[in-house]
């Protein structure tokens, strides 16, 4: 009886713990993107109302100033939650030191 590991199984069982990872991954990043999306919807919908609810052109202008500065928020703030997200997904089946090095780094 041979006491070597099969190369076929541990090959599989790699690639399976690697796909859970990836999975997993994936649908964080598609919860996100959703949350933001949503986040974005509702902040276009209040300023839609905002708008519509101006009585003059001040009104419209401080509408409009207060839009583009959340926007320009939560870009801004979208952009670092996708970047930590794209660098867990770029990791998956990675090694652990690379891994380490990464959020080192990050």
């Amino acid at each position: 009886m041979s006491t070597t590991a099969d190369p076929v199984a541990a090959t599989t069982s790699a690639a399976a713990d690697a796909f859970q990872g990836y999975a997993a991954a994936c649908s964080e990043w598609q919860q996100e993107i959703a949350r933001f999306l949503g986040r974005r919807l509702t902040a276009n919908r209040d300023t839609l109302e905002a708008l519509a609810a101006s009585r003059d052109v001040a009104g419209v202008m401080r509408a409009q100033q207060q839009w583009g500065l959340q926007l320009a928020t939560d870009y801004m703030h979208e952009a670092g939650r996708v970047m930590r997200l794209f660098t867990a997904l770029s990791l998956t089946g990675a090694t652990p030191d690379a891994q380490a090095t990464a959020r080192i780094i990050g």
